[in-house]
C-alpha cells in the first residue's frame, strides 16, 4: 500500500530557495512630486543546472515619503525541466516540460517616522512555485491521467500578512511581530487501491504564520538580530523556526555577518549557516566572500512505503560578491558554485530517483538601483 502523503509547494529555508539564481535589479526614481518619491524597478532571478533552468522576473513600482511606503510588483517565473521517468515506470516517457507562473503582491508600511511602524501586504501566484512539485505533478499524471478520479492541477494561491515594529530605543532597539495566512491550491499525489478507487491527496492547503523577532544594537560595533515563527498547515504538524544573525564591524574596511537557522516539524529538522565576509574601499566599494552550508534529515516517515516525500539533504554555497554605493546608483553581483547532495534513497522512494538525484547548480545573483 503506497503512503499518501502530499507533496507541497513549500519548502523549508534552505532548499534552493534563496539561495540561487541570478538577479538583476535596476531601478529608476522620477522626480518628488509634493515630498513622494517615486522607485520603478525591474528583477530577474536565474538558476541552471544540467536538467532544470529556472527563470523568476519582476517589476515593481514603489512610493514612498516619511511617513510611508507603498510597494506593488508583478511577477513572472518560468520553470524549464528535463523529465525522465523512473526506470520501474516500463511505460512511463521523457518529456521536455515548461510551466510559468504569474504574481502580484501589494505591501503597505504606515508610520516610518514614528516610534511604531505597520505592516500590510497581500497577493498572490497562479502556477507551480519549484521544480519538484512539477516533476511530481508529471509523474502522477502519466501514471493516473487515464484512471477515473484523475483531475488536471490547477496551481495557485492567495496571502496575506499583517505586522508591526516598535522601536523601545531609539535608533538600538526594536521588537517585531506579524500574522500570516496563505492559502495554496497544490498538484496532490495519487494513490491506486488495487480493485478500487484513484483515491486523490490534498490539494488545498491552508497556512498560518505566527512570527516575533528582535534587533538591537549592542555596541557601536555589533548589531544583533533574531526571528522566530510558529507555523500551522492543513494535515501537517506545527512547524517552528528560529534565526539569528550578527553583524560586526571588525575593523574600519571589514564586516562580517553572521546567520543560524533552525527549523523542525515532528521528526523532521533542518540548520543552517551563512557567513558573509566583505571589506570596503571609502564606504563605496565592496567585496566579499559568502559562505552557506544547509542540512536536514528528510521528510521520509516510513522508509518502506512508497512517498514522494524528499530524502536527507546536504547542501553549499559559496560566492564571490562585489557592490558599489553611490550618492545615486547602487549595484551588486554575486557569484558562485550551490552544490545539493542527497542521502541514498530508501526502498520506497527509489522511484523518485531521477527528481532526487545530486546537483551542481550555478548560483548568481546582481543588482541594479537609481535613487533621485
Amino acid at each position: 500500500m503506497t503512503h499518501n502523503k502530499l507533496h507541497s509547494v513549500r519548502r523549508f529555508p534552505g532548499r534552493l530557495r534563496g539561495w540561487q539564481g541570478l538577479a538583476v535589479v535596476f531601478g529608476c526614481g522620477l522626480l518628488p512630486v509634493h515630498g513622494l518619491n517615486y522607485t520603478l524597478g525591474v528583477s530577474t532571478e536565474m538558476a541552471g543546472a544540467t536538467d532544470v533552468l529556472l527563470v523568476d522576473s519582476e517589476m515593481f513600482v514603489r512610493l514612498r515619503n516619511d511617513q510611508r511606503e507603498i510597494t506593488v510588483s508583478l511577477g513572472a517565473a518560468e520553470i524549464d525541466l528535463e523529465y525522465r521517468p523512473p526506470k520501474v515506470n516500463i511505460l512511463g516517457r521523457s518529456e521536455d516540460l515548461s510551466e510559468s507562473k504569474q504574481s502580484g503582491q501589494l505591501t503597505w508600511r504606515e508610520g516610518l517616522d514614528e516610534r511604531m511602524q505597520w505592516t500590510f501586504s497581500c497577493g498572490g501566484y497562479q502556477g507551480f512555485t519549484d521544480y519538484r512539485s512539477l516533476w511530481l505533478d508529471e509523474y502522477y499524471r502519466q501514471l493516473f491521467s487515464t484512471v477515473a478520479g484523475y483531475q488536471t492541477a490547477d496551481v495557485g494561491g492567495l496571502n496575506a500578512s499583517i505586522g508591526g515594529k516598535y522601536e523601545y530605543l531609539k535608533g538600538s532597539g526594536l521588537v517585531t511581530c506579524s500574522v500570516g495566512w496563505q492559502q495554496d491550491e497544490v498538484a496532490p499525489g495519487y494513490e491506486k487501491i488495487i480493485f478500487g478507487p484513484l483515491l486523490r491527496g490534498e490539494d488545498n492547503l491552508a497556512t498560518w504564520r505566527f512570527g516575533v523577532g528582535s534587533e538591537h544594537v549592542l555596541s557601536p560595533r555589533v548589531r544583533f538580530k533574531q526571528d522566530a515563527a510558529a507555523i500551522q498547515s492543513t494535515a501537517r504538524a506545527w512547524r517552528y523556526a528560529y534565526g539569528a544573525e550578527t553583524a560586526w564591524a571588525l575593523a574600519d574596511a571589514w564586516t562580517a555577518r553572521l546567520r543560524l537557522e533552525t527549523a523542525k516539524e515532528a521528526e523532521f529538522h533542518a540548520g543552517s549557516a551563512a557567513l558573509l565576509m566583505e571589506r570596503d574601499w571609502e564606504g563605496r566599494w565592496f567585496a566579499g566572500l559568502a559562505l552557506r552550508a544547509y542540512a536536514d534529515n528528510g521528510q521520509i516517515i516510513d522508509p518502506l512505503l512508497i512517498s514522494g516525500a524528499a530524502p536527507p539533504l546536504d547542501s553549499y554555497l559559496l560566492q564571490l560578491t562585489l557592490r558599489y554605493a553611490g550618492p545615486h546608483a547602487t549595484w551588486r553581483l554575486a557569484l558562485g558554485p550551490y552544490l545539493t547532495r542527497y542521502s541514498q534513497l530508501t526502498p520506497g522512494t527509489a522511484r523518485f530517483a531521477p527528481l532526487y538525484q545530486d546537483r551542481d547548480w550555478f548560483a548568481a545573483q546582481g543588482a541594479w538601483a537609481w535613487r533621485f
